[in-house]
């Protein structure tokens, strides 16, 4: 795969054939990884940066422990929005100094282990450095600030995160103060967003940043966010890590400057599918409606904002072949409630009962934006290595949702 590819027909295929060697099929739904795309991905992300560079890439994207253990080994990093996520880190076996701690309600106990363990640690807000300075944070530590340059929002506000109106970071206008205040500050954060952001509102956030890290001095910038990525054939060809790269390199802090960069969306998306079983096939006022296994639990920002979201779809038969033709159908989800519906009107070919939906770039904020509505259980996750198929994911059984809702879980 190329950067900006995604996974084609040939691809699922590929994965379908090596799952089926390996006793694993889709009965209700299969998610796939291509694991050597993914490598392939992170390695361009560090080659095209300098090379004392640090790669969090962001666990919300995806948290599979198995697949975060593959960007660990492959010499990336990992970056935390929860202190659950970066217990996740710590469990796939990410070293402290590739480590980036980001929320903005870090409680004080995260906040000191955070700094025993000797994590980037990044505070989003006064209050949060009054509180490290009375924990006793070190000068050596390495504390960032998150700020917020206010240069406005991409095409989708609720994936941008410096218009003025944003809840993270402190005004950047406010930087020197803090810093002069609170000493042990030693690198500024700042995040963009990701879907909808393009590069030129990237590139304008890291030179707002930037010249405030040279002006104070500063060891390091996180210029955190993520690359958009293509969910249709239809979109724009996104930007790919050489782009940012080169666009920062222009900047007077590369090269003197320590970079952390938090991709995300941009490493996993592309590089994963998922496949479920038609169920039923159904007619609703002459339109053929395709029920599978998986809807909104799965696609969050598809179902509820179909507008910004969309995924490209393939209809196989059971054997994994494709089927032929198209006509306009609908394809619903599992869930119990009427909007549920994954695509309306779309160009598919005819499917029967048993044959197999595949929904295009699904390796990052699906798994991770799960829904626990009617209480179905996770799908399991399989990872593809040339024509060899690893697991990444047993699953959930029905056993399993019952004990994650009971008292003693």
């Amino acid at each position: 795969m190329s950067w900006s590819s995604r996974a084609t027909q040939a691809d699922v295929q590929r994965g379908l054939d090596a799952a089926r060697r390996a006793g694993w099929w889709p009965k209700k739904a299969l998610m796939f990884h291509d694991l050597e795309a993914l490598e392939a991905r992170l390695g361009a992300l560090i080659a095209a940066f300098p090379s004392d560079a640090v790669h969090g890439i962001a666990i919300k994207a995806n948290p599979l422990i198995e697949l975060l253990r593959v960007v660990v080994q492959a010499g990336g990093g990992l970056e935390a929005a929860s202190w659950e996520e970066v217990r996740c880190a710590l469990a796939a076996g990410c070293p402290a100094d590739r480590l980036v701690f980001d929320s903005p309600a870090k409680t004080d106990e995260e906040l000191s282990e955070a700094l025993r363990l000797g994590l980037w640690l990044n505070a989003d807000h006064e209050g949060e450095l009054e509180r490290l300075a009375k924990l006793g944070a070190p000068s050596a530590a390495r504390i960032g600030l998150r700020v917020n340059p206010a240069i406005g929002a991409g095409s989708i506000g609720h994936t941008s995160t410096v218009s003025r109106d944003s809840k993270f970071g402190e005004l950047i206008e406010r930087a020197p103060a803090l810093v002069k205040r609170f000493p042990f500050i030693s690198g500024l954060h700042v995040h963009t967003g990701s879907q909808g952001v393009g590069l030129a509102l990237l590139e304008a956030a890291a030179r707002a940043t930037g010249e405030v890290v040279e002006a104070l001095d500063l060891d390091w910038i996180d210029v955190g966010g993520g690359l958009p990525v293509r969910y249709t054939d239809g979109d724009p060809e996104p930007p790919n890590v050489q782009d940012w790269a080169d666009a920062l390199a222009k900047l007077p802090f590369w090269g003197r400057r320590t970079i952390v960069t938090e991709l995300g969306r941009a490493l996993h998306a592309g590089t994963g599918w998922a496949v479920s079983r038609v169920e039923a096939v159904k007619v609703i006022d002459g339109t053929p409606l395709y029920v599978v296994h998986l809807g909104a639990d799965l696609l969050l920002r598809p179902v509820y904002r179909p507008e910004a979201w969309g995924h490209e779809l393939f209809v196989l038969r059971p054997d994994g072949t494709p089927r032929e033709g198209s006509q306009k159908a609908h394809v619903g989800g599992p869930l119990c409630f009427a909007g549920d519906i994954i695509a309306r009107d779309r160009d598919l070919p005819p499917a029967e009962p048993g044959d197999l939906l595949v929904i295009r770039d699904t390796g990052a904020y699906t798994l991770s934006m799960w829904s626990r509505h009617c209480s179905r259980g996770l799908p399991p996750v399989v990872g593809i290595r040339g024509d060899t198929a690893v697991p990444l994911f047993a699953g959930e059984r029905p056993d399993d949702v019952v004990r994650a809702w009971s008292l003693r879980g």
